[in-house]
C-alpha cells in the first residue's frame, strides 16, 4: 500500500466526517426554519434569534460543501476544453499545476482568514450571544481540509502512472 492510497483512505474518512457534518448542518437548518414560520405565522410569536441562527448555519454549509466538492472533484471545471486538445502527458502537467495553485490559493486563504478570525472573532452575535469565533472559523477550518484535499489531488497526479489518473 503507497502513500498515495493511505492519504486517499484518510482523507475519505474525513470528507466522509464532513458528509454527516452537512446533514446536521442541513437538518438544524430545516428544524429551525420551520419552527420560526410557525411561530411567525401561526403564533404570531417570532423569534429573534432564528434568523441569525439561520445565517450561521448557512456559512458553515457553504464551506462545508466547498470542502466535500473538492474532495469528489465534483466542482466547475473546464478542463474538457484544454485535456482535448492537448497530449495526455501536457494534460497531466495542467492538471498537476492546477491542483498545486489551487493547494496555494487555499492555504493562503487559510492563513488569513484564520488571521481575521482570532483578531476579531471575539465579538458576540447581537442576536445569539455566540461568540463569532465559531462562525467565522468556518473558513480557516474548511480551507485547511480543502488544502490537504488538494495537495493530495496534486500528489495523485505527480505519482499514479497516467491511465490511472481521473480528471
Amino acid at each position: 500500500m503507497n502513500i498515495v492510497q493511505v492519504s486517499d483512505k484518510v482523507l475519505d474518512a474525513i470528507n466522509t466526517f464532513m458528509e454527516y457534518m452537512m446533514g446536521i448542518l442541513f437538518l438544524s437548518l430545516v428544524c429551525i426554519t420551520f419552527q420560526e414560520v410557525l411561530r411567525r405565522y401561526l403564533f404570531n410569536d417570532p423569534t429573534h434569534w432564528a434568523s441569525e441562527l439561520s445565517r450561521f448555519l448557512l456559512i458553515w454549509m457553504t464551506f462545508t460543501g466547498a470542502c466535500i466538492v473538492t474532495r469528489l472533484v465534483t466542482h466547475l471545471t473546464m478542463g474538457f476544453t484544454i485535456h482535448r486538445f492537448v497530449n495526455q502527458s501536457t494534460s497531466r502537467l495542467i492538471k498537476i499545476f492546477i491542483a498545486a495553485a489551487a493547494a496555494i490559493s487555499m492555504i493562503v486563504l487559510t492563513y488569513y482568514s484564520g488571521k481575521v478570525t482570532l483578531l476579531a472573532g471575539y465579538r458576540p452575535a447581537p442576536m445569539t450571544g455566540i461568540s463569532m469565533y465559531y462562525v467565522w472559523a468556518a473558513l480557516p477550518i474548511n480551507g485547511a481540509i480543502m488544502s490537504l484535499y488538494m495537495i493530495a489531488e496534486m500528489v495523485r497526479h505527480i505519482f499514479e502512472k497516467e491511465e490511472e489518473v481521473t480528471p
